[in-house]
């Protein structure tokens, strides 16, 4: 039966659903399951918690009556059953605003009400302390429900001191109190009230005996230094609530002055200390006094100044920056031009920045990353490429390779040089004034060969200009300097008589080099055009002749002479010991050999001379008594000074 009631009571309710329609359509619209068609009484209909409500029915003849005493009073469904009671008796143990649904039939219709009741607080409001050793204590009343319930809340320093904070009105985020003498802290009791009186035999009182040590004041520390160009430097920092933190600065080794700059605000703070030098390096930190009166010091960020370095050339700009020590070690520098990183770096404090042109200006700061995520950034600073005009070329060497090659260098000094540049090199033929352009266009290269040239029939002189990459030239080409042409008249060797300067020559040097072209020894040969060999003392060697101007910024090196030394071993075809004291032994001449072996052989192959002395010749005596006159045979064996062996048969003729 009470199943058939209660279909019965729901088929009732959902009749209360109403559509609605209109010229857009139709609209199905809910209402909530709390209706107006019950009957009811409460008490009492508030209270304090614990509070007992007592329900009395006012409905004729109710069958299947069923209360919810914690029903959502928005909801447009039944309450699951396990939320409803046929009781009309409840406790509300926890404070707050709750409805009563009440629900049934009677005549065989559904009906259904609902009621709220208000169920204050009671319960002990919550509360954090922190203690000092001093006797000062901090109470922070926590910011719940409990506390929001009350209109004041009564606080009991346990000393015979109380205080009233209204909370709705109060903005104090926490309460001090000072104890006197060195005994133990007495117990805080908190209590809260309400305006009307109610319930102030059953609220409940909170009382605390702990003695928590302050916070940390870790976390206050500096997270960024910005230096814009004003010199308003801007320092951003973690503060904490209720605890006071200034913002302290130091020039160089200064000690630390207070900036005027403080906040007791928790979170991400911002403080502009203004009119610094933005090419000064400062140094901040953070002095936080916790609520015992303790200073506790923030690691120290510096900031940064950046500027232009020493060097001078066109499109390169050079930076340099600085800072003063970090308590925390810097990370990496980042240098930034306009906006974007270009560079970084652990350590260094300078940077070249090449990839700039002229007529343009270019924005460059510089920002370093300190550990911990700690940022500092200097003011930024606008820069151009130099645009000097570049000096002529005061430094240039020609040096003959090849016969059909001559290789110059040119060295660069002064103002106006830029990464990139064109070297212009034009060519004459030696004792002509007709120059002509011999360099490739936009040459970069500083040694050019010149490979159209015959270094065996002319010699060349060659001038040299130079334009940066403004399109600025030298004022003028350099001096002219001309090849040297080496040649040989054995035993001499001899080189051109044409000076290779338009100046006057300092000496010529000739220079004897390996087969790598490494230099072995130098001689001064003054303005002397000539040398003579000493072929019987050399073996493997090349020369070539060095001139230098007077000023010595020109250098003229010829081609090289290179000469190897064949074994030369010369033998006479006939001699006459007859006492003339001419032609009395047969003597070998020989040349660029380090061994010698010879024999002399008789017509029959009979060994009669033999020798391993080049210098010791054969007499023309055999044993005892001199051997008769004819032809004879020998071997000579030698060995050269390249290691080789150098085998010679022949005959000769002694005459007697």
């Amino acid at each position: 039966m009470t199943h058939k009631l209660l279909i019965l009571f729901l088929l009732s309710f959902l009749s209360l659903v109403r559509i609605e329609v209109s010229g857009q359509g139709s609209i199905a619209r809910t209402q909530s399951f709390c209706g107006n068609t019950g009957g009811f009484n409460v008490t009492p209909t508030e209270g304090c918690a614990p509070m007992t409500v007592n329900v009395k029915n006012l409905m004729h003849k109710a069958e299947s009556l069923t209360y919810a005493f914690r029903f959502d009073r928005n909801q447009n469904t039944p309450p699951n059953t396990s939320e409803t009671t046929q009781d009309s008796t409840f406790t509300y143990q926890t404070p707050g605003t709750y409805t009563i649904l009440q629900y049934g039939s009677a005549g065989g219709t559904g009906f259904s009400m609902c009621k709220d009741v208000q169920v204050k607080e009671t319960r002990g409001p919550n509360a954090e302390i922190i203690a000092c050793q001093n006797g000062k204590v901090r109470l922070t009343i926590v910011s719940d429900d409990i506390s929001k319930a009350y209109d004041a809340i009564e606080i009991s320093w346990g000393d015979g001191v109380n205080q009233m904070v209204n909370i709705k009105t109060s903005t104090a985020a926490y309460f001090d109190h000072t104890y006197t003498g060195t005994g133990a802290r007495p117990a805080i009791t908190l209590k809260g009230s309400y305006n009307s009186g109610q319930c102030s035999t059953s609220t409940k009182a909170t009382t605390i005996t702990a003695n928590t040590p302050p916070p940390s004041l870790a976390s206050i520390r500096i997270r960024s230094v910005e230096m814009p160009a004003s010199g308003d430097a801007k320092v951003i920092y973690e503060g904490m609530e209720g605890v006071e933190t200034k913002v302290y600065i130091a020039k160089s080794d200064d000690n630390f002055i207070y900036t005027n700059k403080s906040t007791q605000s928790g979170g991400p703070q911002s403080a502009t200390v203004p009119l610094l030098d933005p090419k000064t390096v400062y140094r901040f930190q953070l002095w936080s006094t916790d609520i015992c009166g303790n200073i506790i010091k923030s690691p120290i960020v510096s900031s940064m100044a950046i500027k232009q370095g020493g060097l001078s050339l066109d499109e390169i700009i050079a930076l340099e920056w600085e800072n003063d020590a970090n308590t925390d070690p810097v990370v990496e520098y980042q240098i930034k031009r306009n906006g974007a990183v270009i560079f970084t770096t652990p350590n260094k404090r300078s940077y070249e920045d090449t990839d700039v042109k002229c007529g343009n200006t270019y924005q460059y700061e510089v920002v370093a990353i300190i550990e911990n995520d700690v940022r500092s950034y200097s003011a930024p600073i606008s820069l151009e490429p130099k645009t000097s005009p570049p000096g002529n070329i005061t430094n240039a060497t020609v040096t003959v390779k090849d016969e059909n090659t001559i290789g110059t260098k040119v060295e660069l000094s002064g103002e106006g040089l830029t990464s990139a540049y064109n070297l212009v090199v034009e060519r004459a033929v030696l004792g002509t004034s007709n120059f002509e352009l011999v360099s490739p266009a936009n040459n970069q290269s500083l040694q050019w060969d010149d490979t159209n040239v015959s270094t065996s029939q002319s010699s060349y002189c060659y001038r040299f200009q130079y334009e940066n990459a403004c399109k600025m030239k030298s004022p003028s080409f350099s001096t002219p300097v001309c090849s040297i042409l080496l040649s040989t008249k054995s035993p001499e060797i001899v080189w051109n008589p044409d000076a290779p300067f338009i100046s006057t020559i300092e000496a010529y040097n000739l220079q004897q080099v390996d087969g790598s072209g490494s230099l072995i020894n130098t001689i001064s040969k003054g303005l002397s055009t000539s040398h003579t060999l000493d072929l019987a003392s050399q073996s493997d060697f090349g020369y070539r002749i060095e001139a230098k101007s007077s000023d010595g910024n020109f250098t003229s090196l010829s081609n090289v002479l290179n000469f190897r030394s064949e074994a030369i071993i010369l033998v006479p075809d006939a001699f006459t010991p007859n006492g003339d004291a001419y032609n009395e032994r047969f003597e070998v001449k020989a040349y660029f050999i380090k061994e010698f072996k010879m024999s002399v052989f008789s017509r029959w192959g009979e060994v009669i001379f033999h020798s391993e002395d080049i210098a010791e010749g054969w007499d023309g005596n055999f044993k005892t008594g001199k051997a008769p006159g004819g032809y004879y045979l020998y071997k000579i064996e030698a060995t050269n000074t390249s290691g080789e062996t150098v085998v010679k048969n022949g005959s000769f003729l002694l005459i007697r």
